[in-house]
């Protein structure tokens, strides 16, 4: 079984995607079985992963390019196993579409017959296949809703493209549900995981982060900034994007997926996966709010 047999295109490749998106407005059908099977794909390439983290690592195999290689290899060998099929895929679309092929029947399927084209069928198909207005969970409708201005903001100011800051802002804080306080428990306002750094002047808070050293996840305490509200954490962000030639590449990107790349690529995150995950967050969030909707609650 070759590698290459998996290469038509993995779900979390932006060309992969955008491919993805392409076949589903052509033929919804075709692009909700294609869908279904990355899916299959991502559920084995998470197996293969937890399968390696059970085996005793020596040092040969245990620096930051091996196991980069060996997430890229075992991405591919995901993507040519859901090629051939394990069974997930079609579960997956019958469920969906409500589809039984002649081999089996609704006794047989743990998801049952299901009515084609049902409401559950449409608001997947408009998250996950297409993109456009997805229906989101009422946290982050609230966090999308409350921070999308100065999001548009930070981008006329910054360079970097408005969904890409808010993904940012949600991916550090969990949506707004995680924050970083301060010694008495206050929010520091601090949306974007900002250090405080030998330069700052301000009120510092310590908090127990995560870091990836030579690809490893490490606990460690840390200094991190403190803000008067959320506005001036959007601000500050501004002018560190702007004051930084490693971000450089993210101001002129041609897209926001490629300005995620090259955000991780300029140092702003050690996690390897920092740009998988603001795409996958860009996704979720679709499409922003009309401009001036609404505003800061610091500002009302």
């Amino acid at each position: 079984m070759s590698v290459a047999e998996g290469a038509a295109g993995f779900a979390l490749d932006v060309q992969g995607l955008q491919r993805l998106r392409s076949q589903a407005g052509r033929d919804g059908e075709a692009g909700l079985k294609e869908a279904a099977r990355q899916f299959e794909a991502l559920f084995l390439q998470t197996m293969l992963k937890s399968m390696r983290e059970a085996i005793p690592k020596s040092e040969m195999s245990s620096d930051s390019q091996t196991q980069l290689y060996t997430e890229l290899l075992d991405q591919q060998w995901a993507q040519t196993l859901a090629g051939r099929g394990m069974g997930l895929a079609d579960q997956l679309t019958r469920s969906l579409t409500g589809h039984i092929t002649p081999a089996h029947s609704a006794a047989e399927s743990p998801f049952g017959s299901l009515t084609r084209q049902t409401p559950a069928f449409e608001s997947w198909k408009r998250h996950e296949v297409r993109g456009d207005e997805p229906d989101r969970a009422d946290h982050v409708e609230d966090f999308v809703s409350r921070l999308a201005d100065p999001a548009r903001r930070a981008e006329r100011s910054s360079g970097v493209p408005a969904e890409l800051i808010l993904a940012q802002a949600a991916l550090e804080t969990d949506w707004g549900r995680r924050r970083i306080t301060t010694a008495t428990g206050a929010d520091s306002h601090n949306l974007f995981g900002i250090k405080a750094g030998g330069r700052w002047q301000g009120e510092t808070a310590r908090v127990m982060t995560t870091e990836y050293v030579a690809g490893e996840a490490q606990k460690q305490e840390e200094s991190f900034r403190v803000y008067p509200n959320a506005q001036a954490a959007f601000d500050d962000y501004a002018r560190l994007i702007r004051g930084r030639p490693g971000y450089a590449a993210a101001r002129t990107a041609a897209d926001s997926a490629q300005a995620a790349v090259a955000l991780q690529q300029g140092g702003y995150a050690t996690d390897p996966r920092y740009a998988d995950k603001l795409i996958a967050v860009m996704a979720t969030i679709g499409t922003l709010p009309p401009r001036g909707a609404v505003t800061l609650a610091e500002d009302r």
